[in-house]
């Protein structure tokens, strides 16, 4: 297969063809906004205030795949956006960069964008679950969380994170040692076993 030509267009030129009609060509300009990096960021940060609806989203997703640690501040912006795709991107962003902020916007997000073929995952349950056991001890108190979502979101990370950790036994024994924690139980009876995970997690952070 002979390579695609290279795409002439300005970086403009390309940020206004992700509201093209067709899909490959809004595709195919996200891929090459993408494939330039950085170069390709102060147009998107440009187009990102006046942007609406899918475009907006579109281009919050070119953002944080590129990752360009300048749009640190963009990312975190993004974190109040009314787009709950944007938001997600936004933390997706600052993980990307190593940003101080990362975790927090993960956790602030954690709801928002699931993915819908599989559920109950979203993108910040996968940039948790990437950052792995450090971040367990701030992502167990959603155990906790008034909405059934965050629990069974919280609930994801901390089965996946687990394996992962030193000396964490065997799964199964601990969860019915615990209380068989799940996300739809009886309040009295999910709570008190999130209080034993939440103190088995700290204990294992020291």
């Amino acid at each position: 297969m002979s390579p695609r030509p290279p795409d002439g267009r300005s970086a403009c030129e390309l940020v206004a063809a992700l509201s093209a009609e067709h899909f490959n060509e809004r595709a195919l300009a996200l891929a090459e906004l993408v494939r330039r990096g950085p170069p390709s960021t102060v147009a998107l940060v440009a187009a990102l205030p006046t942007a609406g609806g899918e475009l907006r989203a579109r281009i919050a997703q070119g953002l944080a795949e590129i990752a360009d640690p300048s749009t640190a501040d963009a990312f975190a912006a993004m974190l109040g956006d009314a787009d709950e795709q944007v938001r997600a991107r936004g933390a997706q962003g600052l993980v990307r960069i190593g940003d101080a902020r990362a975790v927090d916007a993960l956790l602030q997000t954690i709801d928002d964008y699931p993915d819908i073929l599989r559920e109950p995952d979203t993108l910040s349950t996968d940039g948790l679950t990437d950052l792995g056991p450090s971040v367990l001890p701030r992502v167990v108190p959603l155990l906790k969380a008034p909405g059934l979502m965050t629990r069974a979101r919280a609930f994801l990370v901390l089965r996946r994170i687990f394996p992962r950790l030193d000396g964490g036994g065997d799964w199964q024994s601990l969860w019915v040692e615990f209380g068989r924690y799940l996300p739809a139980a009886e309040q009295p009876q999910r709570d008190a076993a999130a209080d034993r995970w939440i103190a088995w997690v700290e204990r294992q952070a020291c």
